[in-house]
């Protein structure tokens, strides 16, 4: 399996960009520095994961601070902005018609580890991150926001004309009018963004439901990036779903909408945003638990599973599973996970199962997840080890784990896929350093009576998920967790009503 070298970004607001990518949409599906041809650069940044794609212009140009901001704005525009929306439009026709030709190398010598989404089911995003007016904007503005406003009926070359009645600058509305949407950001306002919506979902999503609230004409501006996030992120609390506005009455449907300067700053004010960041540190796990995986093949390095040889395309089919749940559905997982492993080490089990049935909240509501912790026999090392000594212990580990989903998904049949995680026992536990990880996805299929059987079978001699040991546990949890909420935060709040049923075996 080869290795896959990524690129770091050449300048040092593209190695920013290329760092913020790795921590929102992990290293397996984000990719600094996208080449054509060689030296002929595609994009700065490219992340696709599941039907998002989304292509990404960095542009950190000087600003012209002893000329008129007349002059100033349209010069930085053009040169930050303009071209980077020329760059993307590029970009989107030779994805379009050249998928197979994209290098992650300047010499192109190495093509992309992962295949484009299907066209039909496709969804491209374009993100401009023009740099440089900071400062600028926070004089000319007198404010310390110093982000671009919003201002939805600028389209296209008004952004540059000065002649244009109420010309203003440091304002973005629609660059791209004539095609998709593509957004605007500066370096600050990125960094920002990719802080608080840190996964491909999150992030997809907003800009998903931003390029649409863009053009609806309900929005008259938007005093920065960052209240728009902040009203989006307020009508999640109150709501429980995320979106710039809360249900418009209908005297109000005409009425255009402006976001309140200071809502940001109050957000983080806010007991939410400090309950809601404290109770994410859980789903960490969940992402370092992908990165386990993701290092080995990016490394080279992954093993082949029940007979398949390994290679990126296949890995990152049974990842993108873990990588497409949002923020909350992760810590979710990472605290059902973080669970299992401390209940086996707390039993010193030789064998413990854990599944995580969808909730609502799931990226995929017909997936369930399988989570096996399973210790290596150390007693048979004293007595010179399995004849395949760790080897045959991760075949036999992921054999065990295959039957554990195809068991689960012949008895839940509104459950298409299972995504098994197969993981060592504690170390507390073995007393040996290190341990390894598998990955499996196991599909539905047509539930032929020989197939049922060989399930049968297999439950019966491996022992699993039997009836009378199973342990059902209901599970909820809220995203934004406050206890006893005051009266003017009364409303539905996001939560997972999560039933995982857990299996010990000894």
């Amino acid at each position: 399996m080869e290795r896959i070298i990524r690129g770091k970004g050449v300048t040092p607001s593209e190695r920013l960009l290329a760092d913020l990518g790795d921590h929102a949409f992990l290293d397996l599906w984000s990719y600094p520095n996208i080449y054509k041809k060689p030296g002929q650069e595609l994009c700065d940044l490219l992340a696709l994961c599941g039907d998002d794609v989304i292509i990404f212009s960095d542009k950190a140009i000087g600003w012209q601070a002893d000329r008129p901001v007349e002059i100033a704005w349209p010069r930085f525009y053009r040169n930050a902005v303009a071209d980077s929306v020329n760059q993307i439009r590029t970009a989107l026709r030779w994805i379009a018609q050249h998928p197979d030709s994209l290098f992650i190398d300047a010499k192109c010598t190495q093509r992309m580890p992962i295949d484009f989404p299907p066209v039909e089911t496709r969804r491209v995003h374009g993100v401009v991150v023009a740099g440089g007016a900071y400062k600028a904007c926070q004089d000319y503005t007198k404010d310390d926001s110093g982000s671009f406003m919003v201002l939805p009926h600028i389209k296209g070359d008004m952004h540059t004309d000065t002649k244009v009645d109420g010309f203003t600058p440091f304002v973005i509305g629609d660059p791209n009018p004539d095609g998709i949407f593509i957004h605007v950001f500066d370096d600050r306002t990125i960094k920002l963004l990719l802080s608080h919506l840190n996964t491909m979902t999150d992030f997809t999503r907003y800009l998903n439901k931003r390029a649409e609230y863009i053009r609806s004409g309900k929005l008259f501006m938007a005093h920065g990036e960052e209240e728009l996030l902040a009203s989006y992120m307020n009508v999640g609390i109150l709501t429980g779903e995320y979106n710039f506005e809360m249900k418009r009455k209908f005297k109000d449907r005409k009425a255009k909408w402006a976001t309140r300067q200071g809502d940001w700053s109050s957000y983080l004010r806010s007991r939410h945003f400090f309950t809601k960041t404290l109770a994410d540190k859980d789903s960490y796990s969940w992402d370092r638990l992908i990165g386990l995986f993701t290092q080995n093949v990016l490394e080279g390095t992954s093993v082949s599973v029940l007979g398949v040889e390994p290679s990126a395309a296949h890995s990152e089919a049974a990842l993108r599973y873990m990588a497409l749940e949002d923020r909350f559905s992760r810590r979710v997982l990472g605290e059902a996970v973080q669970g299992a492993l401390k209940a086996a080490a707390h039993a010193k089990a030789h064998r413990f199962a854990r599944t995580i049935p969808p909730s609502h909240t799931s990226a995929n509501p017909t997936l369930a997840y399988i989570v096996l912790i399973l210790a290596y026999p150390t007693e048979l090392e004293l007595k010179g080890g399995l004849p395949g000594g760790y080897a045959q212990y991760r075949e036999t580990r992921t054999s065990i784990l295959h039957w554990y989903c195809m068991t689960l998904l012949s008895e839940h049949r509104d459950i298409q896929t299972a995504v098994g995680i197969a993981i060592d026992a504690s170390s507390a536990q073995t007393g040996r350093r290190g341990g390894s990880e598998d990955l499996i996805a196991v599909h539905a299929g047509e539930w032929t009576d020989e197939l049922l059987a060989d399930i049968a079978a297999a439950r019966k001699h491996y022992d699993i998920l039997r009836e009378d040991r199973l342990v059902k546990t209901n599970y909820s949890r809220h995203e934004f967790p406050i206890p006893q909420r005051p009266k003017q935060f009364a409303g539905p709040h996001r939560q997972a009503p999560w039933q995982p049923f857990n299996s010990k075996t000894r």
